[in-house]
Order: structure tokens, then sequence, then C-alpha cells
């Protein structure tokens, strides 16, 4: 029995080791290994899992996957079990075999019966959660770290840890970036004070591609650094060779060519595995500006045919169908584990009932009749205040999307503009209008359409500010007016809005296509005496974007109205659908 304690003890310094000092991990599983004869079966199955762990680290995913194999042979206890799984999962992920990673997760969320086993759903989340993030499904992503995040405040440092660092990495992925900025921070400082530095470094990472989406190169230059640093005690190859590429990316951006050139060149030397298409896709695109630069056009071109090669093979159609239906039968599980945990809580909710309703004396009965006269009044007066509710949003917002419609908007605007006006205040309107929309509802049908006016307006008021003001004006046009808001910010808000449409996925409408936008901004001067001439400039704005090449945010200048004219005229080697690519007028 002291035997097996001092084994426990011995593993469970192993544990921490591969948390905080690789190198003391590495020894300790050579001495446990030369010792396996005297484990017990659980103990050994714990060291395989352990050395697992170490694989996963090293990127050596097959490895990692034949010893958890063995150790699931084991029979293990339920909890350990738990861990197998989670970890073959991260394993078949690595790979991107995302059917044997679905398999492996629909087992094990199969197996959980105990629904106050709090520890072992907060680690099957955060496995969710890392599907989701493979699969690009970042809203799903989100959502299932909130879920984890929730559960294991108080109860467990580094499943918070975990947590917090998915969140910022969803915000990354939509491009949210100053709240990714803010998430990356939260959970640097969270899992610096409970002394989990392979997080730390991974959030150091996040804060640095952050910083290289900003333009801000020497402080991701400053952050990348510090993450590889750590990484490399750890010897986490995956995410070293990631910090190598996003640093030749950085120094490309501080015109340090030498060292853009060696980053992206320890990046290109990598296999062509599917986990390192990634790093090579960014490397080879430094590689190829580097070269351009250098005024080595053919090197340029290689580099670049590379690249686009990499690129087609991540966008490849059939990964992403085959993805969406693996996420689709993965949700179909997770809804059915949920629904059967519901109906048990519901047969205990009703045994309680009953034994309460056992333990009530006659003499209550008329109080109940009082109570529930007061209650049927109340569901009345609710009734009729929802009511009310109802028809009052029917009456002010826009019955497709959601959102305020015209005349409610223009009515709340006009009075929010005299009170700035009064106050000395600017205020600027932004129109911007969905291109291409036309083509859309020919090609794919209105209701993708529909899709796409709903979801660009879900878009936008994710990035609207409180006091924002966001309304469809009419078909696929729409208008933001901002209160206290100058001409420059407002540019700057109109921008951030072009890229999240820019960056908005598709595929869940069913169809393959690209969406963007083209916007108008304008600020109010002293001689406005309503918004009828802001609304007229930001429709002028808008009109020279999409004459100008579509996408693209422009701000109303003097010159512009006096200009825009010509952009409607054909020009005399054009021909009219060319005429119409680049006006989106109907010819």
């Amino acid at each position: 029995m002291a035997i097996d304690n001092v084994y426990e003890e011995r593993l469970d310094e192993l544990e921490l080791a591969l948390k905080s000092n690789p190198s003391l991990a590495l020894s300790l599983i050579d001495d446990l290994v030369s010792e396996q004869a005297e484990l017990t079966s659980e103990q050994y199955s714990r060291l395989l899992v352990l050395q697992s762990v170490q694989h996963l680290y090293g990127a050596r995913f097959a490895e990692a996957i034949t010893t958890l194999k063995q150790a699931e042979r084991l029979n293990p206890p339920k909890k350990l079990l738990n861990s197998i799984y989670l970890y073959q999962a991260s394993a078949y992920l690595g790979q991107h075999d995302y059917q044997q990673a679905l398999d492996v997760m629909s087992t094990n969320l199969s197996r959980i019966e105990e629904i106050e086993d709090t520890e072992i759903k907060i680690s099957s989340y955060l496995r969710l959660v890392n599907l989701y993030l493979d699969l690009q499904a970042y809203g799903e992503m989100s959502r299932y770290a909130g879920l984890a995040l929730k559960l294991s405040k108080g109860n467990s440092a580094k499943n918070e840890c975990y947590s917090l660092l998915y969140l910022a990495v969803a915000e990354l992925k939509t491009q949210n970036l100053e709240m990714a900025e803010s998430r990356f921070k939260n959970s640097r400082d969270f899992c610096q004070l409970n002394n989990l530095p392979v997080i730390v470094a991974m959030s150091k990472k996040g804060l640095g591609d952050v910083a290289i989406k900003q333009g801000n190169y020497a402080l991701a230059e400053n952050y990348l650094l510090q993450a590889l640093e750590e990484y490399r005690l750890f010897k986490f190859q995956i995410e070293i060779d990631s910090v190598h590429s996003l640093l030749s990316e950085t120094y490309l951006g501080l015109l340090q060519t030498e060292k853009a050139q060696e980053y992206a060149g320890l990046v290109m030397a990598l296999s062509d595995e599917p986990i390192n298409l990634s790093y090579k896709k960014i490397a080879s695109k430094v590689l190829a500006e580097l070269a351009s630069k250098r005024g080595e056009h053919a090197l340029a071109y290689q580099y670049l045919s590379q690249h686009q090669n990499i690129t087609n093979t991540h966008l490849d159609d059939t990964k992403a169908k085959a993805n969406a239906y693996q996420m689709a039968k993965f949700e179909n599980g997770e809804k059915s584990r949920e629904i059967n945990m519901l109906n048990h809580e519901r047969e205990l909710y009703t045994a309680r009932e009953q034994m309460r309703a056992l333990k009530r004396n006659n003499d209550r009965m008329g109080l109940l009749i009082v109570g529930g006269s007061f209650v049927l009044l109340a569901m009345f007066a609710i009734a009729i205040t929802g009511q009310k509710r109802k028809y009052k949003k029917l009456a002010q917002n826009d019955p497709l999307t959601g959102i305020l419609n015209r005349g409610t908007a223009q009515n709340m605007a006009e009075n929010r503009y005299i009170k700035d006006t009064f106050k000395s205040l600017e205020f600027s309107v932004i129109m911007f209008d969905v291109d291409h929309f036309k083509r859309v509802n020919d090609n794919f049908g209105h209701a993708t359409g529909d899709w796409v006016l709903k979801h660009v307006c879900e878009t936008i008021l994710k990035n609207c500010r409180s006091n924002d003001i966001f309304t469809r004006f009419g078909g696929e046009e729409f208008v933001l007016f901002l209160p206290g808001t100058d001409a420059e910010t407002a540019q700057k808000i109109a921008e951030q809005h072009r890229l999240a449409i820019e960056a908005m996925d598709t595929k869940y409408s069913g169809r393959d296509f690209t969406l963007s936008g083209s916007f108008g901004v304008t600020s109010s001067s002293s001689a406005d005496l309503s918004l009828d001439p802001l609304l007229h400039r930001a429709d002028i704005a808008m009109n020279y974007s999409k004459g100008n090449g579509l996408n693209r945010v422009t701000v109303y200048t003097p010159e512009i109205g006096l200009s825009r004219a010509p952009a409607f005229i054909v020009k005399s080697d054009e021909s009219p659908s060319e005429f119409a690519e680049r006006t989106q007028v109907e010819v």
C-alpha cells in the first residue's frame, strides 16, 4: 500500500511537470516506464495517458493515438477513461481526421450518465469547442466555451483558463479585434496567476496575432518572441511552427527582410501534412513579397503559385461539406443528450411536487383560490402588455430583418440630431449597399437573398455602439445614424462594418459565395438644418464607392459630389455587361 502511494505521488509530480517543466517530465516518464512492472493496472493506464500528452505537445499524433488505445484496453476508471477519449479526439483533430474525432466525442458524450459530474461535463464541452474551432463554426465555439467557463469558475483553474482562451480565439477569428485583445489579456493574466505557462504562451501568441492585424508590428514582435521562448521550453512543435509563420509576417511589416526570410524559410521546410498548411500559407506569401521586392519576379511567382495552391487546398469544397455534415451530426448527438438530462430532471421535479402536495392541509384551499384569482388577473395583464409590445414592434421594426424600419429610425435620428446640434456635437451618417445583391437573388433565389439581408443585419448589430441607430432604408440599402460622432470616427466604424461583411461565412446559407458592401460616410456641418442633406451626401458617397470598384468606404467631399455623374457614363471601350458590373445598374 505504501509503494502504491509512492507511485501515485510520482504520477502527480509527472502531471505537474508536463505543465511547467518539460525536461523533468521526460526524465520522470523514462524512470516510470523502466519500473512498469511495479505499477498497478490503473497507475500504468494513467502513465500511458500522461505519455500521450507529451506526444501531443510534440505533434506526434499517431504515437499519441497508439498510446491512448493501449491505455483504454486496461479498463481504467470512468474519470481516466474520459481523459483518454478527450485526448484521442485532440490527436485526431491534429491529423484533421474529423470523422474519427466526431466518433470518439460521440462515444464519450453517450457514456456520461451523471449530470452532477461537473468536471467530466466541462472537459467534454472544451473538446467540443476545439472541434468547432477546426470546423470554423465560431459562433458555436463561443457558445460552448461560455458554458465551460460558467461551470468551471471556482471549480477548476485549468478549465477556466482554457475557456477564457477559447473565448478570445473566437473573437479573433470573427475579427472583433478590440474584444479579442481584451480577452487574451484576461486569459494571460489569469493563467499566469494560476501557474499554467502553456496557456499563457498561447495567450501571448494570440495578442501577437491581434497586433499584426492592427498593424502594430513592434508590439507583435514583443508578444511573439515571448511566446516562442515559452513554447521552446515545452518543445511544443505545432505552436513553435505557428509562431514562426507569424514572426515572418511581423518582420516583413517591420521591413527586417533577413529575419522575415529566416522564419519563413523554417516554415517552408516543414512537411506538407495538413497541420502545416495554414503556416505555410502565411510563409509562402511572405517569401513571394520578399522576392518581388528584390526584383526576383520568377521566384516571387513560384512562391505566389505555391501560396495559391495551399489556399485552394484549404478551401476544398468537399472538405467543407464533410465538416458541415459532421457538425450537424455532432450537434444532434449533443441535443439528444441534453434532452435525456432534462427528462431526468423533470421526473425528479415531479416526484418532489407530489410529495409536497401530500403534505398540504385542506384549510389552505381558500388561500389557493384567492391566489389563483390574482394569478389569472396577472396573466391577463401580462397578456395585454405583451400584445401592446408585439404591435408596437410590428409598427416600428422591419419584418424581415428585425431592425428599425425607415420611418421609426429617421424620427429617432432627427430628434437626436436636434439635441446634438444644440450641444454643438457632430453627427455622422453611414449609408451602405450590399454589393451584387440582385445577382444573389437571380442565381440562388430569394430565400438566399433573405438569408443575406438577415445575417448582414446581425453582423452589423454585433459591432454597433449602444447609441447608434441602424435601419433598413429599402431593398439591400441600410443606414447607420451615429450621434456625437465625427467624420474620422465614422470612417473607422464604416471600415469595421465593411470588414465584418467581407468576413461573413455564407456556407450556412446552403450556397458558397462572397459578400461585400459599398459604404458612404458624411458628417454634419453648420449649414445642415436637418438630416436630409446628410442622407443626400451619404448616398452620393455610397454611389461613388459602387462606381469605383465596390467593397470600399468613401467619405463625402465636395469634389465627389461634382464628379459622381461620370461614374455612370458608359466608357467608349466598355460593353453593357461591363458597365453593369462596374456600377450595378441594370442595362
